[in-house]
């Protein structure tokens, strides 16, 4: 299999030789794997559509004769609808397995490549995500699901971030039920990247930069509990930055020396220019002892690689994709460096 890499951005620089020694010869045995998977994905895909049209027939073969034809429809539909869902799912799984294992095999590779950086597609060391919610960067989740967990240093400044995906669930009872069953639902709060960038000195002190949501930070702030606004509010003194976000702080005077209006510049710019469509209603974050935590919220897959479609020796388009996410967190802490 014939591929190429050619170089594109700062970051990707020299990797085109490392492609062709480490990459190049394993995309054979990959594309073989890639085609299995297809095959296997399709075929319990079929499974689970057809056993879906077989339930509907015999739904409108076997079912009351006193039904009309919207009923004999929705006898059929109803099947055929659960049957699709089961096809989805069951192509995701083999979706997902296939892009663990190009991340098994490319990862490594471009980490070496980078130098001190780390990666985990399953995120097992997990994330700090107890330590956001009390701060308040985050909301009140229930249930979780982390990946793609980057640990590294840049700029002699250690790093980790995940992707997130942050979930609120909930429970209701039914009334009309006669078997006390209860109806359940689910929100999700936040999609994105959590991060943990470390700070050259211990702050003494709970910072929050939550943006800014009008009466419902006036409503946080009178509820206070452990979600960061009750803290007192700080003004910042920076028009722009007020415009966007509110600050709260355990102890309003070492939040001035560290809120300095350089930082509060850098800061609105990582917003406008990494939240993407959300802009810099994308972003929150704070200070607690020696980290720097931030939430931004952000559409698709971080680190997405290998989709079942597509042939390996199309990888290409992946990789630049992947040093551009991981450029992310280098632009971030460059700008935070005043950059």
């Amino acid at each position: 299999m014939t591929a190429t890499f050619a170089e594109k951005t700062l970051i990707e620089t020299g990797f085109s030789e490392v492609f062709q020694n480490r990459i190049a010869p394993r995309l054979s045995e990959l594309e073989n794997e890639r085609k299995a998977r297809l095959a296997t994905a399709r075929r319990h895909a079929a499974i689970a559509l057809g056993a879906g049209a077989v339930l509907g027939l015999l739904f409108v073969v076997f079912g009351s004769g006193s039904g009309g034809m919207g009923e004999m429809a929705a006898g059929f539909g109803v099947p055929l609808a659960f049957g699709g869902v089961g096809a989805l799912l069951l192509w995701k799984r083999q979706s997902g397995k296939w892009g663990g294992s190009v991340a098994q095999t490319v990862m490594p590779v471009v980490c070496d490549f980078m130098g001190d950086l780390r990666h985990d597609h399953e995120a097992l060391k997990g994330f700090p995500l107890e330590r956001m919610r009390k701060l308040g960067v985050i909301g009140n989740y229930n249930r979780s699901e982390i990946s793609d967990r980057l640990e590294g240093r840049y700029r002699d400044t250690d790093f980790e971030l995940v992707e997130a995906r942050l979930i609120r669930e909930k429970s209701s009872s039914s009334s009309d039920s006669d078997d006390g069953s209860s109806d359940r639902s689910s929100r999700t709060l936040f999609k994105g990247l959590l991060m943990r960038i470390a700070v050259p000195e211990p702050i003494p002190t709970r910072i929050l930069i939550a943006r800014d949501f009008g009466i419902g930070n006036k409503l946080g702030e009178l509820l206070g509990g452990s979600s960061g606004r009750g803290m007192p509010k700080y003004d910042t003194g920076h028009p722009e930055f007020e415009q966007y976000f509110e600050v709260y702080a355990a102890d309003p005077e070492i939040a001035r020396d560290v809120l300095e209006s350089a930082f509060l510049d850098s800061l609105l710019s990582i917003a406008e220019t990494e939240g993407g469509r959300h802009g810099a209603q994308g972003l929150q974050a704070g200070f607690h002892d020696e980290a720097f935590f931030m939430a931004l919220r952000r559409e698709g897959d971080f680190l997405a690689m290998g989709s079942l479609r597509t042939p390996m020796d199309n990888i290409e388009e992946d990789l630049h994709r992947i040093f551009d996410d991981i450029a992310t967190i280098h632009r971030i802490i460059d700008r935070l460096h005043g950059d």
